[in-house]
């Protein structure tokens, strides 16, 4: 289970077995005249909530089948509001955590082709009529791997651009975009990419180069189909929104099991915090 360790020692240091009591696990010393309790609580990612365990568990299922909205969590798993926006947020800082720390956190590279992107998330006005700037976002999708990204940039203008992809995509890949202005070709040649563009107004495909950035257009249908699901997301939660869009993504392209991956995710993300606060 995530976060939990595999052997545990009582302060006399005897080695510790783990029992399912009624509302929640407890690690038990197998040594007669000991007999230390402690609850799974201490020192885990768990000790930071009440909730009893076997609702933690369950609603990390449903997190992990997106089932967490208010009105479902409320319903089958007792959770008051508050309580399910914020493990709704536990929940993605786990998958920002994952990501972040995946690999170089780059995809593509030699020999593979990385379709690029920007598309407008949030219009000027919210639902209170009030005047809000426009929101951009610019992403990219490796082809061979599936891997992707998604981040919000404040334009997109050449040199906004060309920061994002030497952040989010390896050199040596083949880049393929639109005919943006934004994307210039000879600064990402001398970046180490190749650039090839289409231009939509005339091709779907370019007929010479067979150019065209298909796949990353469906990636926003799909970003935006769960973003208007969730009606709409909060600009401050972006952010976040977009990477647990990419863990899952990736989870899919990988093959694995949602569940699965976001306790291994936990586990990881918990000795993480653990050793920052003891370099602290």
């Amino acid at each position: 289970m995530a976060s939990l360790p595999s052997v545990k020692l009582c302060v006399n240091d005897h080695e510790m077995k783990l029992y399912f009591g009624k509302e929640y696990p407890f690690w038990q010393c197998n040594v007669h005249s000991c007999r230390k309790k402690v609850s799974i609580r201490v020192d885990t990612w768990f000790g930071h909530s009440r909730l009893a365990f076997t609702t933690i568990v369950r609603f990390i299922y449903f997190w992990a089948e997106e089932l967490t909205s208010l009105k479902f969590c409320q319903k089958q798993l007792g959770m008051a509001g508050k309580t399910v926006i914020d493990w709704n947020s536990y929940m993605r800082e786990v998958c920002v955590f994952s990501v972040e720390n995946k690999n170089s956190g780059k995809i593509g590279g030699e020999g593979k082709i990385v379709e690029i992107d920007e598309s407008l998330f949030t219009k000027r006005k919210n639902n209170a009529g009030r005047v809000l700037p426009q929101q951009w976002v610019f992403g990219g999708l490796c082809r061979e791997t599936g891997q992707r990204f998604l981040v919000k940039v404040p334009n997109r203008g050449a040199d906004t651009l060309l920061t994002e992809i030497l952040n989010h995509i390896e050199p040596g890949s083949t880049i393929l975009s639109d005919c943006w202005k934004g994307y210039k070709s000879e600064e990402l040649e001398n970046a180490g990419f190749t650039h090839f563009t289409v231009n939509h107004k005339y091709n779907f495909v370019d007929p010479d180069t067979g150019a065209s950035t298909q796949y990353v257009e469906r990636m926003w249908g799909s970003a935006k189909w769960r973003n208007k699901r969730q009606r709409g997301t909060a600009r401050h939660h972006l952010d976040s929104y977009l990477v647990e869009y990419v863990w899952r993504s990736d989870v899919t392209a990988s093959g694995g099991d949602a569940f699965n991956s976001i306790l291994t995710n936990i586990a990881a993300f918990w000795v993480a915090q653990r050793q920052n606060q003891e370099s602290d």
